[in-house]
C-alpha cells in the first residue's frame, strides 16, 4: 500500500547540509504492526512525514496505492491524507475547545459526512477505545491516556488503511502505555488497519512484525 524506494532527503540549517534519511526503502502492506526505532533526531519523524504526504523526499520515490506522491497536486495529497491514512502524535493534537466527541468528529466534518453517520461513527469508535462515557469531556479534563484514546479514535474515524503514530506512548506512564498498544494491536487484527510506529520506546518492539532502526538517516532491519 504503501512503497519508499530509495529516499534521500536533506534540508539546511543556515549553511549546513543536514541529510534526515540517506536511502531508505521499505514496504507497508495491509495489516501490518511496524515499529522505527531510533534514537531522537535520526530521521524517524522525517520518514512517517513523507509517507503521510506532509513533505516529499529530496531523490527516490514515496508510492500510495502506486501513485507517486511527488507527481501529485495539493489536493490530491490532501485527498490521500484524508481517506487513506490517519495520524497519531505524541502530544496528542487534539483541540483544546472541542470535547472528546467534537475532536472524533472533527474530520468527518472535512469530508462533508451527514450528521446522522457522524454521530453512529463517533459513538462506535469511542465505545471501542473504552470511552463511552467521556463523550462530552474535554481534553484538559482528561488523563494522557484518555486523551490518546481520543487520538487514536480521531485517527481511526475516517476508516483509514494505514495509521501512521509518531512516538504514541511517549508522554504515556508504562501501565498506559501497554494498554495504548494493546489497543492498538486489537484494532489493527480486526479491522486490517496497518499501523507504523517511530519510537524509541522498547514496549513496543514485541507488538511489531517487522522492526527496522533507523540510524543517521540508513534504515537497517
Amino acid at each position: 500500500m504503501i512503497k519508499v524506494e530509495n529516499v534521500v532527503k536533506h534540508y539546511y540549517l543556515g549553511q549546513r547540509k543536514v541529510v534526515a534519511l540517506n536511502g531508505v526503502s521499505l514496504q507497508i502492506n495491509e495489516g501490518q504492526f511496524i515499529a522505527v526505532q531510533g534514537p531522537s533526531g535520526s530521521g524517524k519523524s522525517t520518514l512517517l512525514h513523507l509517507m503521510g504526504c506532509l513533505d516529499v523526499p529530496t531523490q527516490g520515490q514515496v508510492k500510495i496505492l502506486k501513485k507517486n506522491t511527488s507527481e501529485l497536486s495539493d489536493r490530491k495529497q490532501s485527498e490521500l491524507r484524508n481517506k487513506f491514512l490517519g495520524f497519531i502524535f505524541q502530544s496528542f493534537n487534539l483541540i483544546p475547545v472541542l470535547s472528546a466527541f467534537e475532536n472524533i468528529e472533527y474530520p468527518l466534518l472535512l469530508q462533508g459526512v451527514s450528521r446522522s453517520k457522524r454521530k453512529d461513527r463517533v459513538n462506535r469508535l469511542l465505545q471501542d477505545v473504552g470511552l463511552e462515557g467521556h463523550a462530552k469531556h474535554y481534553p484538559d479534563t482528561m488523563s494522557g491516556g484518555q486523551r490518546q484514546r481520543v487520538a487514536i479514535a480521531r485517527a481511526l474515524i475516517t476508516q483509514p488503511r494505514v495509521v501512521l503514530a509518531d512516538e504514541p506512548t511517549a508522554n504515556l506512564d508504562s501501565v498506559t502505555g501497554t494498554e495504548i498498544l494493546d489497543l492498538m494491536k486489537i484494532i489493527s487484527l480486526e479491522k486490517g488497519t496497518s499501523f507504523v510506529f517511530s519510537t524509541h520506546d522498547p514496549k513496543i518492539i514485541p507488538y511489531a512484525e517487522i522492526v527496522y532502526t533507523l540510524k543517521d538517516g540508513v534504515l537497517t532491519t
